[in-house]
């Protein structure tokens, strides 16, 4: 299921901190258990010192308490210092230190069973322990293990009951337990209890790894095209990231820029230019986003803006064309009401086929668009210093959009840098 190299190795790095987590889980609960075995040997709050018949059996289940604590804090120490080095645990060495652990409620119950030469250890609450370690080993998030440490717990416990009812219970106390199929009833019941820890494992697995690749999809996006870009966008991109591979698509381009922005500040200070750039970009920026368009890069006193990509919509042209006028109509509000000095801006739209793409490596990726489009807009944006006008348009471009009324004036045929035939500009008037 996972593709990327990157991916799979953040998400085998999650597992291993899941592994740490599962593992501290057990050292807790045989902390609690070690003390609650001291105490009880030496005050029998329990009253269990008549349920053993030898003094030994307390102590044996100490040592085993004592034995499997250390064992886990031995692979706990070595969880952390893989955690600390940002290095993951494979599942191979997981499957093993798991099977290792299935095996110690084995061996308390085997020595129990051999020291006071009775049964009844196979009704202690002992045998829960195989339980235990095998729902809690769906942390782990593989199906393989928890459905193999059911099968040993299962094979264990039935190699138990068999041994016990030919070795230890004499002939004429049979009948003072359970039927033998009953002990093999729960082994049956271990089994399918890996199995069931082996499914919400995988269901569990699949849900993360889902979860997690959409945050590494996102990530990615945001990386690509800057906070900038709204979680809508971000969200619909995870679905279609083929909106990303190199292309040609129509779209629509925006260049703006803030007009005398360099004799502004030559006169104010960082603070003072930082807070003005913060002021009338953060407004420009959310109309973009509400016009559907993204931007795509900063240029210090400026921006360029794109409608209709990465993801494709019928009417690109009018949002941007709507887009224009709203951020010229904010611009002129936020000097009314004293956020920002009297400023004016250059605003350049040009629609037309571009190239676009995510283009660069592993290391440093970016949505480039190119193309003469982008060219007519930039340039279309620059000619706004030389008519002192704010917005301009190509006739190609308001041929494609209604204008609602907003008077338009044709500055005629211009010829444009880089270009052999000249374009119809059309002033729009603000």
């Amino acid at each position: 299921m996972i593709q990327d190299s990157s991916f799979k190795k953040e998400f085998e790095f999650e597992k291993t901190l899941s592994e740490y987590k599962r593992v501290k889980i057990i050292c807790y609960l045989l902390a609690i258990g070690m003390l609650v075995s001291i105490l009880n040997n030496y005050l029998d709050f329990l009253d269990l010192q008549r349920f053993f018949k030898y003094k030994t059996s307390g102590y044996a289940i100490i040592i085993w308490v004592f034995f499997f604590l250390n064992y886990e804090l031995i692979f706990l120490f070595l969880l952390r210092r893989y955690i600390k080095n940002k290095l993951s645990i494979n599942d191979h060495v997981k499957l093993a230190h798991t099977l290792i652990e299935i095996i110690f409620p084995g061996i308390l119950m085997f020595m129990l069973t051999v020291i006071e030469e009775r049964a009844v250890y196979l009704d202690a609450p002992y045998f829960l322990t195989y339980f235990l370690l095998i729902a809690i080993s769906s942390l782990q998030l593989n199906f393989r293990i928890s459905f193999f440490l059911g099968i040993m717990a299962a094979l264990q416990y039935s190699a138990l009951t068999y041994y016990v009812y030919n070795y230890v219970i004499p002939v004429n106390d049979i009948k003072a337990h359970m039927p033998i199929a009953s002990y093999y009833v729960r082994s049956v019941m271990m089994l399918f209890t890996g199995a069931a820890s082996g499914m919400i494992a995988l269901e569990i697995n699949n849900r993360v790894q889902n979860s997690f690749k959409q945050l590494v999809e996102k990530q990615k996006i945001i990386n690509l095209f800057g906070q900038q870009v709204s979680r809508e966008i971000v969200d619909e991109l995870i679905q279609r990231k083929d909106e990303l591979d190199v292309k040609r698509v129509n779209a629509t381009i925006m260049f703006l820029d803030i007009r005398n922005f360099s004799t502004y500040a030559e006169t104010k200070d960082p603070q003072e230019i930082i807070e003005f750039q913060n002021n009338i970009f953060d407004p420009l920026i959310e109309i973009i986003s509400k016009h559907k368009g993204l931007v795509n890069q900063f240029m210090g006193d400026g921006f360029m803006a794109s409608f209709g990509i990465p993801l494709q919509t019928l009417s690109h042209e009018q949002n941007a064309f709507n887009a224009g006028l709203e951020i010229i109509n904010k611009i002129k509000v936020l000097a009314e009401v004293g956020v920002i000095p009297i400023t004016r801006v250059g605003i350049g739209i040009h629609s037309g086929e571009v190239i676009t793409g995510n283009i660069g490596n592993d290391i440093r990726k970016q949505y480039s668009i190119a193309g003469t489009t982008v060219i007519t807009a930039a340039r279309l944006e620059q000619l706004n210093k030389e008519y002192r006008t704010q917005f301009l348009v190509t006739r190609e471009f308001l041929n494609k959009i209604n204008t609602n009324g907003q008077a338009v004036e044709s500055l005629g045929d211009v010829s444009i840098k880089g270009f052999e035939k000249p374009v119809e500009v059309m002033c729009v008037k603000v």
